[in-house]
């Protein structure tokens, strides 16, 4: 049985996992949309609908100075879909669906392709040199939300906006050279946007994902791998497994052994 059918077909019986799916459930119906919302709108230019007289913002790595803010909205469009799935909560199927129609009203005002609650230069920057944190992380952490809520929820709203923002990627990669980017990934946490390139292409068959899923591969991790070395000592380990993670996911959707082998060599070292 595939994610999907377990996600929508089993359920929680009554003891300790069932009351922590509830208090998780009650703590995503805690939070503010608008706060969630907050960064994608300012960085939209879409103040008129920032509500004045909200309760105090996120802090942390979502506070407004961070450059990572907006992330947490992503884990939290993820977490929402998840339960939906399992438990068909109508709040919370209403909540992300205002969510996705609101950050799609973001990416219209941004041109109709950057769709993310930090600038496009952030990336831009990175790939000058400048020390930006992570940019290309929170992109795929709002894309991966995004897909879930298509895939739990049933939301095309939530694929369209991916569509176009994968365009900004594509042009983004035309005219980067393939050292540059690698040199960006080696400098910066990418998360999981590797994984994510295929499983949009699995899940749509475009072969602008299948691109950019292997744009995002990481040569100074894989080649080393491939070669049997072992290059993960003192390497950060929440960078290496999303990325191990994407090689897994290329070897399901097109069934290259190259992938199967990065995997399998990142398992034994």
């Amino acid at each position: 049985m595939n994610l999907e059918k377990l996600m929508t077909h089993v359920h929680l019986a009554d003891g300790e996992a069932a009351r922590r799916q509830k208090q998780n459930t009650d703590y995503l119906l805690e939070l503010n949309p608008d706060n969630l919302l907050f960064p994608y709108r300012w960085q939209a230019g879409d103040c008129g609908s920032i509500n004045r007289r909200m309760p105090e913002l996120h802090g942390g790595w979502d506070s407004q100075n961070s450059h990572i803010r907006g992330t947490f909205t992503g884990h939290w469009l993820s977490a929402a879909a998840h339960i939906y799935a399992q438990t068909r909560n109508r709040e919370l199927k209403s909540r992300a669906d205002f969510i996705v129609d609101e950050i799609k009203k973001c990416q219209t005002l941004n041109g109709g392709q950057w769709a993310f609650p930090i600038p496009a230069e952030y990336i831009e920057g990175v790939k000058q040199g400048r020390s930006f944190w992570a940019p290309f992380y929170v992109c795929h952490k709002v894309m991966m939300g995004l897909l879930d809520v298509y895939r739990y929820m049933d939301n095309p709203v939530a694929l369209d906006i991916i569509d176009h923002a994968a365009d900004w990627f594509v042009d983004f990669t035309a005219r980067t050279t393939r050292a540059q980017l690698t040199e960006m990934m080696d400098i910066q946490e990418t998360g999981g946007i590797m994984e994510l390139w295929a499983d949009l292409y699995g899940v749509t068959g475009a072969p602008k994902y299948l691109e950019l899923m292997r744009a995002f591969e990481r040569p100074a991790l894989f080649e080393p791998l491939l070669a049997g070395k072992d290059v993960l000592t003192n390497m950060h380990a929440n960078t290496t497994i999303p990325e191990a993670h994407g090689a897994a996911r290329a070897y399901e959707v097109t069934g290259e052994e190259r992938y199967r082998r990065i995997v399998e060599s990142y398992w034994d070292w």
